[in-house]
């Protein structure tokens, strides 16, 4: 059976566990992010920071202004954060996050989503409208899940403990 699940640990840290097929799936997308990073494509379409970043002004000239200044930085912090994640990936089905790993966790997996989305994201209603019916829409629904489980782990391990006796 197909799991990933993330729980929150003292001191900020979340342990994940995974089955082994879910880790080598998350794997090997992370790799094939990091080679459209690096390279500019994936498959045959160029990655473009449009299809990476959300539009930060609501006017499209504007939008690409920003890009045009921000762009190559903020591609450059999520290619280190995905390269940190390939490189750093152990095999191991259970393991614990610190702050930096979480950081790197939620930014890959939030952005391998771009892989299996003719749109970006934001304007992909379809792939979201519905009940995943395609391989592309479980993975979408897995890349999703890998990210969520992990922010939401990580945000209630930041949490004061609970009080004895409420």
């Amino acid at each position: 059976m197909d799991f990933l699940n993330a729980q929150p640990l003292p001191g900020g840290q979340v342990l994940v566990e995974m089955s082994s097929n879910v880790g080598q799936c998350l794997y090997s997308i992370a790799g094939e992010l990091l080679t459209a990073l690096e390279t500019g494509y994936r498959g045959r379409r160029r990655l473009r920071n449009e299809d990476l970043f959300p539009d930060a002004y609501l006017l499209i000239r504007e939008a690409r202004a920003f890009r045009e200044r921000h762009g190559a930085a903020m591609r450059e912090s999520v290619t280190a954060a995905v390269r940190a994640v390939v490189r750093g990936w152990t095999g191991a089905t259970a393991f614990t996050l610190d702050a930096a790993w979480q950081r790197a966790w939620i930014i890959t997996f939030g952005h391998a989503q771009v892989l299996y989305l003719r749109n970006p994201r934001w304007r992909d209603r379809r792939a979201w409208a519905r009940l995943p019916v395609s391989q592309r829409d479980y993975t979408l629904e897995w890349l999703a899940h890998a990210q969520d489980d992990v922010a939401l782990a990580c945000a209630v391990s930041l949490c004061e403990p609970p009080v004895s006796g409420t």
